[in-house]
Formats: C-alpha cells, structure tokens, sequence
C-alpha cells in the first residue's frame, strides 16, 4: 500500500511541472460547475484534498472571497511546491501540505467546504478518505467530489500497460487503476455520514485522431504508470503507443471515460 502511495507521488510531482498547460482548464471547468450548487458562503474555510497544483483553491479562493482560511493537501511534494508558488505569487494566503488524505493532520470540524477534485480514485482505502473529509467539515458543512470512475479510459490503461511490460520486460507495475463506480462513491460517503445532495455519473464514448497529444496528456494526468521508468524508458513507451495508435486504430482510438460528481453535506 505504501510502496503504491509513493509510486503515485512520484508520478505527480514528476508530471506538475507542466500539469496546468496541459489539462488545467479540465479540472477548472469540473470545479466551476460545482461552486454554484454549494451551500456554503463567502468567507469560508475550505480544504482541497488532493489539491494538486493549486487550482481548485485558487477557483474557491476567488469564488467566496474573503475566504477564512485555504488549506490544501496532496501527497506528491512537486505538485505541493508548484501550487504554493503560484498562490504566493498571486498573493492569495493559502497553505499546502505534503500529506495522505486517509491521515487528514486539521482538527474536527474545522471547514465549511472539502474539495476533492479529480483524485478520490487515487486513494487506497477510500472509505477511510471519506471518513476523514467529513470528520474535518462542520456540521453542514459540504464536500464537493469529482472522480474518475468506471469505465474510464479502460482501453488506454490496458493498452498502455501491455506496451509498458514489453518496453520493461514485465519489470514495470501494472498501468490498470482500480477505479471506484458512482455506488461505491456514493455508499463511502452515506458511510461517513454524509447526506448526498447532488450526484451524476455520465459516460461518453470518443475517438482519438491525435495519439501524441493525447498520450502525452494521459501520460502527465495519469502518470502512476510511468514513475518507476527512467526518463528514456517513458519515452519510448510514449512514442510506441503513439506510433502502435495510428497504424492500428486509424479512424481514431476508441476510449471511454466516466466522471463522479458529487456534494455532500455533513449533518
């Protein structure tokens, strides 16, 4: 479990340098359909659990101005140093840490709002993750979850996977993520407590007609696969998957890809 923990910070912190350029506006759109449906106010306490580099505490820092407090948290160093750079330089007063969301280190009840935008399916023992968000919000307080769930982007994984194992001679781990469905989402936090205000979970179908740009994104927002590789090594996985894309999957490459959404509010 710990050696997984650290393969996927390493991952990250590999891949924030150049998170933001290339799926940044991903991530802010999903938040920003979400803030409106809140029932928290102007002058909140917020925590982004997984906050990746920045963005969804930026957005909440924007939305309910003067925020109280802006706490965020995620487990990859890299992502920590990038997303507090970024807030300093715009002179927003929020404070990221390098932690485990299933270890939460803030006090009960200390927030009015949880984020957890686009990294629920990263943690091991999800139930726990949910028992810790809601543990740490006040009474009405609200989480506001948005998660990979099934069947996301199963052909890519597994595709990905099998070129990653001859590339490595079967040395690398496996690139299939256990991803949660929107019952196990939802049934973590009936169990922590949490009463569901807002749920939706749509699939869709697409092609991919541009593999190297599609490959080097899913290689930055999904780059557990590739932190035991050498820099050399990613790259010619990258490239073969690329090259394998086109000549195989000419129309396009099919992918299917699901997203969670969903606030919850503490009673």
């Amino acid at each position: 479990m710990e050696a997984e923990k650290e393969r996927v910070a390493r991952g990250y912190s590999r891949s924030a340098s150049e998170y933001d350029a290339l799926a940044g506006q991903l991530y802010i759109n999903g938040i920003r359909r979400l803030l409106p449906r809140l029932r928290v106010r102007r002058g909140a306490a917020v925590l982004d659990v997984g906050s990746g580099t920045g963005i969804n505490l930026i957005e909440a820092a924007r939305w309910f101005a003067p925020a109280r407090l802006l706490c965020g948290i995620d487990i990859a160093p890299g992502m920590v140093a990038v997303a507090q750079e970024k807030t300093n330089h715009l002179g927003i007063p929020a404070q990221f840490t390098v932690g485990d969301a299933e270890a939460l280190p803030y006090p009960d009840g200390l927030f009015d709002l949880v984020i957890c935008n686009s990294v629920f399916h990263w943690f091991h023992d999800r139930p726990k993750a949910m028992r810790e968000m809601a543990r740490v919000l006040r009474p009405g307080g609200q989480v506001a979850l948005i998660c990979a769930s099934q069947p996301s982007f199963n052909e890519w994984f597994h595709f990905i996977d099998a070129i990653m194992g001859q590339v490595t001679d079967g040395r690398a781990k496996s690139a299939v993520p256990n991803l949660p469905g929107a019952g196990e989402i939802a049934a973590c936090a009936s169990g922590a407590g949490l009463s569901i205000n807002h749920l939706q979970n749509p699939t869709y179908n697409d092609l991919v007609h541009e593999p190297d740009r599609f490959v080097h994104l899913m290689t930055t927002v999904a780059p557990q696969w590739a932190a035991d590789l050498s820099r050399e090594e990613q790259s010619v996985v990258e490239a073969t998957a690329a090259q394998l894309m086109r000549a195989g999957w000419p129309q396009g490459f099919p992918v299917s890809w699901a997203a969670t959404e969903m606030i919850a509010t503490r009673a």
